[in-house]
């Protein structure tokens, strides 16, 4: 396993990151077998993940609790470290301190690593909340506080306040809208970038030959057609323009005598900034071939033809870094 310290830390977090949203059932990713995800959680950490991403938000409480059951009867809180969210209706001061306090519960531990506000809210300015993380980081119950799904406007505001270490942000082959402005800003910034969605919720794990084959819980974004029915962006979608690049993907992997998955991985890993990429995995097959992409990095040469097979999707979804809300209401400032 590669480590990374995070900028204005004293964490050392693997590359590879363990995304915790797919451990349990939802409408998003469907249903889960519990001994398989508490299989795999421990698998992370035998094959050396060491940073572990959970929200209050992924199951309404559930992914924590099952963690903290899982990491804490196999001893291993100490060895790891833990990052978790407060959610965007609870952003006020006192809110974010009661929902930090109900996470340490569910995750059966005193501190968290990292603590991040998942989004913005826009009856509370990002600096007015920001006060609670300061206060809960002298506390002792969070290590570091960090953003996730943060604009240049936003990350200045909190800025003035006090630099978030990192900024949690989607970034694939598929959805690169952050390289425009908000990853610039953060590598000047000393502020680290923490990737997710890497796979594109598994599109980019070479899952789907089609747009129709994705589930309506995978198929939210505006890579789709707003007739989809959880899409919310009212846009038209760029469902050719996607499977288009898919295709051109799967030449590069092929060529390369890689896995789609494989090759989406090692990209991100290797973009300028970027301290941290999180993977989910539903069952321990899936880390073996997560950590292929550390193994084997990609040329210069094949970095550059995956971002040719992209550049005409890219172009197509404009620069709005939402993947999910469009016009006024996008949600990055």
């Amino acid at each position: 396993m590669q480590f990374q310290t995070l900028p204005g830390t004293d964490l050392s977090v693997s590359r590879l990151c363990f995304g915790c949203w797919g451990i349990i059932e939802d409408a998003h990713w469907g249903e889960r077998n519990q001994q398989d995800s508490e299989r795999t959680l421990l698998a992370a950490v035998d094959c050396g993940i060491n940073f572990f991403d959970t929200a209050t938000m992924y199951g309404n409480g559930a992914s924590e609790t099952l963690m903290g059951q899982v990491l804490t009867q196999a001893g291993l809180r100490d060895k790891l470290i833990i990052a978790s969210k407060t959610p965007p209706n609870r952003m006020r001061p006192d809110e974010i301190i009661a929902e930090c306090e109900a996470s340490l519960q569910r995750l059966q531990t005193d501190y968290l690593d990292l603590y991040q506000t998942h989004w913005t809210n826009p009856e509370v300015p990002i600096a007015e909340s920001w006060g609670a993380l300061q206060q809960l980081q002298e506390q002792g119950k969070i290590r570091h506080a960090g953003v996730c799904n943060l604009g240049t406007q936003d990350l200045d505001a909190v800025s003035a306040v006090q630099p978030p270490v990192s900024n949690q942000l989607p970034y694939n082959l598929l959805w690169r809208m952050i390289e425009a402005e908000i990853l610039p800003k953060c590598r000047q910034n000393s502020i680290g970038v923490l990737v997710y969605s890497p796979l594109m919720h598994g599109i980019l794990a070479d899952k789907y030959q089609t747009a129709a084959e994705v589930p309506d819980g995978r198929a939210r974004s505006r890579h789709f057609c707003s007739d989809r029915e959880l899409t919310r962006h009212g846009e038209p979608g760029q469902e050719a323009h996607t499977f288009a690049a898919l295709d051109r993907i799967r030449g590069v992997a092929a060529g390369l005598n890689r896995h789609m998955a494989d090759v989406s991985l090692a990209w991100a890993l290797q973009q300028p900034g970027i301290v941290s990429v999180i993977a989910g995995a539903s069952h321990p097959d899936q880390l073996t071939r997560n950590l292929k992409s550390l193994e084997s990095p990609l040329s210069d040469e094949s970095i550059q033809a995956l971002n040719n097979a992209t550049a005409e999707l890219m172009t197509a979804l404009g620069p709005n870094p939402d993947m999910w809300d469009a016009g006024e209401n996008a949600r990055y400032h």
